[in-house]
């Protein structure tokens, strides 16, 4: 395809997404360059050959986004979902995603100021002084190599800055006694260095309403964290950065409904009978059920970013230290959720990670430049598990066998089947990336990255209880190991059509590490089915981006194909999830993201992702409720692949007379296609979510200097109700919720319709 072909076919696309560009526009304001490091090096995102989204701290906060699953309603083909527990909170880019209450390595990598996150649950609470977030689609296998098999999020915060004194203070209120206040502080010490606090406390009384205790506000929810910040730069060529964080958490757990279309008559028999049946009214964030679930969460962490340019011949050396300490203490007291005091499970998950990162980064300029590595990353994970049954476990077992009920009460009551799990893992890995000038247009890149995975763990079951080991989870004893190393790679051609029009072509491949099936089962697993493999990816990609229209419009595309084998899936079975291999799940599609400035007033963002998912073998998948053995899944979509997706900001600001002073007025909207959200890959068609829209309004004033601002907000403005994620009632089968292929559902309800305001006063 030459220069003429390409330049009308980015028009077409960039023109396709408005239906009419005003004349106005030759006179528009530019859109505002960011700035991303996808490939370690700080780059016009418009020059990265990768599909990407970046969101500027600016516009992060006048969105008023406050955590991760915020950004998945702008970002196209980024899901962030909360399940059952707050800290299964999952992560997903282009359909595919790993829950984080389990020893599963995430499909999707998290890096914070350079350093890997590696649990999902760590990253619960708000999002304050980002200084980009990007959203990196596709394996990210050779400079991000840890675990990116599906994409990475690569977050920054704002460093201190220097020579600089200045505070800024933030607050917001809101109904259903919503708050959140922070603070940030830079403060000069000195010529070349300077230090910043950042403080905040967040928090809600809950939307749900519990019948069963007449208790209002369910799913409350509370936030501190303290972030601080040291920048010493002792030379022009060296810079030091240490950064301090502090965080805690605590909450009840979310509002989780019966899915009404699923209650018919004859599942709710048994329950209706024992005069246990929950709400089955409605989604109206009502429920009947002992709900007393509690979660206290708290991490710290330091990193050490030392920066040295011209550290040799002419060569960056970067080297980033991070350690990072994560606690999780998860009480559900009524995993049943019904209207009695039946069987709490408690969870305590410990994660301690060291990691180590040294980049080399070579001068620009020449005809080829390159960023090579070496990385170690080191975790001990826990996650110690146990029950306590409540007055009405044992008598309920009576009705299985009479004998039961009379062994169940003699016996211990709690902590009756404490588990132990234990996981050391390693990984070592070296990486290259290389950039070929062949011409002024013509750019050539090969990465290569080898890494080296060991996993080393144990897990015991213990009984304190013989009835509720045979009905929960059965002992076992088990010491494992996982070994894997992989070699993953890159190759990239990006052509400059000119200077506003580049076209790319990557093949890329992914890793993610296998490992240890960590939860309890009933019956128990062997010692390989409490082992599961890698998943290898294999990413073609097409991508093209443009800006047109004298800088005002920004208009990128990019089709891809992902095959994954040995698909790593998580499914129900009783009351925990079991993992195992897939055969191979391939998902492709396309995605637009558009930024058109058409006049000084007005801003528009438009993204749009279409995602065909398909597994092309899955021989062993799981059948539907009550029904035996195994199912051939070949065919069918995987679980939160919507085949349609549209994100829409959109904002008009005038100025009020010669004041200075400004009023804005601000839309976003996010459109899903109906999607599976079942906690279970079987295809149930009782957890397809059907399409939904959510819809946010901001209205605000802004000073002429931009000391302060103030903005009212409504947040799903509709009201739309809609399941963040659906699981099948917990012991369908005694309680004889299964029929016909189907049971009960449950539904992990999404926020009603919020208000509030909010104000912001910066000042040095």
């Amino acid at each position: 395809m030459n220069n003429q072909s390409l330049k009308p076919l980015a028009a077409a696309i960039s023109l396709g997404l408005i239906a009419e560009i005003p004349a106005a526009a030759l006179a528009a304001p530019v859109v505002e360059e960011v700035v991303v490091t996808a490939t370690k090096r700080a780059e016009s995102i418009q020059d990265v050959p990768i599909s990407v989204s970046a969101f500027t701290g600016d516009y992060l906060e006048n969105s008023g986004l406050s955590d991760l699953e915020d950004l998945g309603n702008i970002a196209p083909n980024l899901g962030v979902t909360k399940s059952s527990q707050a800290v299964s909170q999952r992560i997903s880019i282009r359909g595919v995603g790993t829950v984080g209450n389990n020893a599963m390595d995430p499909s999707v990598a998290v890096y914070i100021d350079g350093a890997y996150v590696s649990r999902p649950g760590a990253l619960l609470g708000n999002l304050q002084d980002i200084e980009v977030a990007e959203v990196l689609r596709g394996p990210q296998g050779t400079l991000f190599g840890r675990n990116a098999a599906m994409g990475a999020l690569n977050l920054r915060t704002k460093a201190p800055v220097l020579g600089e004194d200045s505070v800024k203070v933030k607050a917001g209120f809101g109904d259903y006694g919503a708050y959140q206040t922070t603070a940030i502080a830079n403060k000069a010490l000195g010529s070349r260095a300077s230090g910043r606090v950042v403080a905040s406390m967040a928090g809600e009384d809950g939307y749900g309403k519990n019948r069963f205790d007449g208790e209002e506000g369910v799913g409350a929810s509370r936030a501190e964290s303290l972030k601080t910040s040291l920048l010493f730069e002792p030379a022009d060529t060296l810079s030091v950065l240490l950064r301090a964080d502090y965080q805690e958490l605590s909450g009840e757990g979310p509002v989780i409904e019966v899915l009404p279309e699923s209650a018919t008559p004859e599942r709710l028999a048994t329950l209706n009978y024992l005069g246990i049946a929950p709400d089955v009214s409605g989604l109206d964030h009502e429920i009947n059920q002992l709900h007393e679930d509690d979660m206290a969460d708290r991490q710290w962490g330091l990193l050490l970013d030392t920066t040295w340019d011209e550290a040799i011949a002419g060569h960056t050396l970067r080297s980033i230290t991070s350690y990072r300490d994560w606690q999780n203490r998860t009480l559900e007291n009524s995993v049943f959720r019904l209207p009695l005091e039946d069987l709490a499970r408690e969870t305590h998950y410990y994660s301690d990670t060291f990691s180590q990162e040294i980049q080399l980064i070579s001068p620009t300029g020449d005809s080829f430049d390159y960023v090579a590595g070496l990385y170690y990353f080191q975790e001990d994970y826990d996650i110690d598990q146990t029950a306590h049954l409540g007055s009405a476990f044992c008598p309920m077992t009576g009705a299985v066998n009479p004998a039961f009920a009379s062994l169940c009460a003699g016996a211990a009551q709690v902590n009756v089947t404490p588990s132990e799990f234990f996981q050391r893992a390693e990984s070592i890995a070296a990486f290259i990336q290389g950039t070929y000038h062949a011409t002024e247009q013509l750019d050539l890149t090969f990465g290569v990255r080898y890494s080296d995975d060991d996993k080393d763990g144990s897990f015991l079951v213990k009984s304190n209880n013989p009835i509720a080991s045979a009905l929960l989870a059965a002992p076992e004893d088990h010491q494992l190991a996982f070994a894997d190393e992989q070699t993953t790679w890159v190759a990239n051609a990006r052509y400059f059509v000119d200077n506003d029009i580049m076209a790319y072509f990557t093949v890329s491949t992914g890793y993610k590490s296998g490992g240890l099936n960590s939860v309890m089962t009933r019956g128990g697993l062997t010692g390989d089915q409490r082992l599961f493999d890698s998943e290898e990816v294999m990413n073609y990609e097409f991508g093209l981006k443009s800006t047109l229209l004298d800088g005002s419009l920004v208009a990128n595309a990019s089709l891809y194909r992902t095959d994954i084998e040995n698909f790593q899936d998580r499914s129900f079975e009783n009351l925990t999830y079991v993992i195992a291999n897939a055969g191979e799940l391939r998902q492709q599609g396309l995605e637009l993201d558009m930024q058109y400035y058409p006049m000084d007033q007005l801003m528009i963002n438009f993204g749009y992702a279409y995602l065909d998912s398909e597994f092309l073998e899955f021989d062993n998948g799981s059948n539907l409720p009550g029904m035996a053995g195994t199912r051939d899944l070949a065919g069918t979509r995987n679980r939160y692949s919507p085949e349609n997706q549209v994100n829409l900001t959109s904002q008009w600001t005038q100025p009020i007379g010669d004041s200075g002073m400004a009023w804005f007025l601000r839309g976003e909207m996010k459109w899903t296609d109906e999607a599976n959200v079942g906690g279970t890959t079987n295809n149930n068609p009782q957890t397809i979510q059907d399409a939904y829209a959510l819809a946010n309004l901001r209205l605000g004033l802004t000073s002429g200097d931009d000391s302060w601002s103030i903005s009212a907000f409504i947040e799903n403005i509709a009201d739309e109700t809609y399941c963040n994620g659906m699981i099948d009632q917990p012991n369908g089968e005694i309680f004889g919720t299964i029929s016909n292929g189907g049971t009960l559902i449950r539904c992990v309800q999404g926020d009603p319709r919020t208000l509030g305001i909010s104000g912001t006063y910066y000042f040095d």
